[in-house]
């Protein structure tokens, strides 16, 4: 008798042990089945939404298609000249699909102006051979000069108007799945730089004189002859999350009226691109250099020498707020995507400018630091926001196109 019992005992226990857990279960697929009905796609809202369908529905790239030919630019200036608007002409592969013309121009609400028109042949011999040629007019009324060095103080700030005009052709071979090119290129340049145009702050030729700015009276014309080598592998030139981009060149430029002013130009510099979390995240790196070189009685005008500050370079400064003869310039960015269309990122800069290549070292650099904003677009930042600080306070830039 005892022992039917707990035969009986058990098998009610067990039965009731199943029967919970049964119904445990049943609750448990009942609440994932309701969870399940009222789970929604995430809700995009206010800009994120905005910028959501211009990405996605390529906008800008059908806004920037243009109408037979006929494309509006933004931008496209001399950094400093405020926002710029034009309109540039295209026609490809003509002539049997190996000739390409264009025809732009711009200006901007600081009266700057550029006009440009280019004949290339850049798909010769299977894309491995280009040519093409460059005539491009420029008028910068009202340039920032603070003088030349290192040392040079915002006080002192000045401005010029620089015209000229450039006719360049270039030679050159692609190589290695056309990620390199090698070429030559030459060409002549009519420069004349003048009163500056800004009321707020006096023209140059007023504060400074030919003593210590070269080039300030008298500007010749010059012919320009040079090689160039370019190894570009990043994924997406105009927004790249992967890659690298390496620039040689060298340059001479030779008086070819005033006998004062001839020197030669030797740039190099490295961008690399380190992403990851799926391409979400991407440490930027750039480091460049300039060195100018000149022989016993000549020297380079100083509207030809080389300058750091403004937007694309040391954001914490003002444009052109350094310059001389040789300069180097170091960035790094940290760039996140905050969501479609929408990229930040934190960066530092630091560079200078320096007379003799002996100072190229290390010592005395220049630093800014800040936050960025980047509007992009499938293949492309259209618009970017960078706040810089440096010793000098903080600045704000506006630009469209990528900074590198």
């Amino acid at each position: 008798m005892t022992a039917s019992f707990l035969r009986m005992g058990l098998a009610c226990w067990l039965a009731a042990c199943g029967l919970g857990a049964q119904t445990r279960q049943q609750q448990w697929d009942s609440l994932r089945e309701k969870k399940a009905e009222g789970l929604r796609a995430p809700e995009r809202k206010g800009l994120e939404k905005a910028l959501y369908e211009v990405k996605e529905q390529h906008l800008m790239e059908r806004l920037m298609a243009g109408w037979h030919g006929f494309h509006p630019t933004f931008g496209g200036l001399h950094t400093g000249s405020g926002m710029a608007l034009g309109t540039e002409w295209r026609q490809e592969r003509l002539a049997g699909g190996i000739l390409d013309l264009r025809a732009a121009g711009r200006v901007s609400l600081k009266h700057y102006e550029k006009l440009e028109f280019q004949v290339g042949l850049p798909r010769l011999r299977n894309e491995h051979l280009f040519l093409d040629f460059t005539m491009t007019y420029r008028n910068l009324p009202q340039e920032d000069f603070f003088g030349l060095g290192p040392k040079s103080r915002q006080q002192d700030r000045t401005n010029f108007r620089l015209e000229d005009t450039t006719y360049l052709g270039r030679l050159g071979v692609r190589g290695w799945r056309k990620k390199l090119a090698l070429g030559m290129h030459g060409g002549i340049i009519a420069a004349n730089a003048g009163p500056g145009a800004d009321p707020r702050f006096a023209s140059t030729e007023t504060v400074f004189h030919s003593r210590n700015t070269p080039g300030l009276e008298l500007q010749p014309d010059y012919y320009q002859v040079g090689a160039f080598g370019q190894l570009d592998w990043r994924d997406e030139p105009g927004n790249p999350r992967g890659g690298g981009n390496y620039l040689v060149q060298w340059n001479t430029f030779g008086d070819r009226n005033k006998s004062q002013y001839s020197f030669r130009r030797y740039e190099a510099e490295v961008q690399q691109y380190l992403p990851f979390f799926n391409l979400r995240r991407v440490i930027a790196f750039r480091a460049k250099t300039s060195l100018t070189d000149t022989s016993p009685g000549q020297a380079a005008p100083f509207y030809m020498q080389q300058t750091v500050g403004g937007s694309e370079d040391l954001r914490g400064f003002r444009e052109f707020r350094f310059r001389d003869k040789n300069l180097m310039v170091y960035n790094l960015e940290y760039r996140w995507e905050v969501f479609s269309g929408l990229d930040m990122a934190l960066f530092g800069d630091a560079g200078k400018v320096f007379p003799q290549r002996s100072d190229f070292n290390l010592e005395h650099l220049e630093g800014a630091y800040g936050l960025g904003f980047r509007f992009n677009q499938a293949k492309a930042v259209f618009l970017r926001i960078d706040i810089g600080r440096s010793r000098e306070g903080m600045r704000f830039f506006f630009k469209f196109g990528h900074v590198f």
